[in-house]
């Protein structure tokens, strides 16, 4: 096998950055393509090092997790994760700091892509996860939220019951395990219930099937869609023992339908609104889906890996505006009766 010319300069710390897969075949959700795209035998081109252990090289990966998902994405063929918002990066947003990326640390999830904040004592600098209580949920291994990675036990991707980012990821590339994005609920080892996009949304539109007519396509099931595996790490901000009283809302919901009577109508907005459903076995990401029976996800206002927007939010909280004649997307992408005439 010949070896690969790699330039990158990363200098990052060892990252992590699955978004979802590289090239995959939907039937096996299996990353096919030319081996040395990510894998390097000796890590040695004309006399030089390729890559550096210190970015978390393993099984012989360039670069570990983030020399496949960031610089470009392998050209096109690799989600990226660490790109312009709403311009290169995809579905799940970017953890990238400064212009063009996101505005603050309030803005991404903390994983080992982002330098995370230390203390005098060199000491992770700890961040109560919000919706936790305290305590840790359904086997899943982090209290901190300064001490995320990709995958694993303190990540979202791959097995959220084995400790460690590459462990945990292992296996997943190449089709012996399976789930949506590569995503699994750790209470139960579920695979994640979804539809992914070809692009992973890097194309998508505000409105409208974006660049190559796909959309992800996101499963409300109470056992295995995305909610649930938010709740990996966010469970009060989930089942409705946390989330309601009685017929009064403590939380915004979720897994619940959005209501479709008395004049209540919400847009379709792939970008800045997305829904789910509880079943999805009709709903295709190259085709345009209504809202009946839409329901409202965590994802519907927020992004998984970062945006410009404090609490990872979808769009800027401060523009939602009670009676603007202009904004559809946000709160009043759903919340029709608010906007003005």
């Amino acid at each position: 096998m010949r070896h690969r010319q790699w330039t990158r300069n990363v200098v990052r710390t060892w990252a992590l950055g699955l978004v979802a897969t590289l090239v995959v075949c939907p039937a096996w959700a299996a990353v096919t393509g030319s081996c040395v795209d990510c894998h390097t035998m000796h890590s040695s081109q004309d006399g030089s090092t390729m890559g550096s252990s210190a970015a978390g090289m393993a099984h012989l990966t360039l670069n570990g997790c983030i020399g496949c998902h960031t610089n470009g994405g392998l050209g096109g063929v690799a989600p990226v994760v660490d790109g312009t918002y709403n311009s290169d990066s995809c579905a799940g947003g970017t953890f990238k700091e400064g212009a063009g990326g996101v505005a603050s640390d309030a803005g991404v999830h903390n994983v080992d892509i982002v330098l995370p904040t230390l203390g005098e004592d060199g000491t992770l600098v700890g961040t109560k996860i919000p919706g936790l209580s305290g305590g840790m949920n359904s086997g899943k291994g982090l209290q901190d939220a300064q001490a995320l990675t990709c995958a694993g036990m303190n990540g979202c991707h791959g097995d959220a019951t084995i400790d460690g980012n590459d462990a945990g990821i292992q296996g997943f590339h190449h089709g012996a395990k399976e789930g949506y994005r590569y995503l699994q609920i750790a209470s139960s080892q579920a695979a994640v219930l979804g539809k992914g996009a070809a692009d992973w949304e890097a194309g998508i539109s505000d409105s409208a099937v974006g660049a190559g007519g796909e959309h992800n396509i996101y499963s409300s099931d109470a056992d295995a869609g995305i909610n649930k595996l938010c709740a990996n790490c966010h469970p009060d901000f989930h089942t409705l023992a946390n989330t309601s009283d009685g017929s009064n809302w403590l939380r915004h919901p979720t897994d619940n339908n959005i209501p479709t009577a008395s004049g209540w109508v919400a847009s379709v907005n792939y970008r800045e609104n997305p829904f789910a459903f509880a079943d999805i076995t009709s709903l295709t990401p190259g085709t345009a889906y209504t809202t009946s029976g839409a329901q409202v996800a965590c994802i519907s206002c927020h992004r998984a890996h970062g945006t410009p927007y404090d609490d990872l939010l979808r769009w800027d909280y401060t523009a939602q505006l009670a009676g603007s004649t202009t904004v559809t997307y946000g709160c009043l992408g759903c919340h029709n009766k608010q906007r003005g005439s």
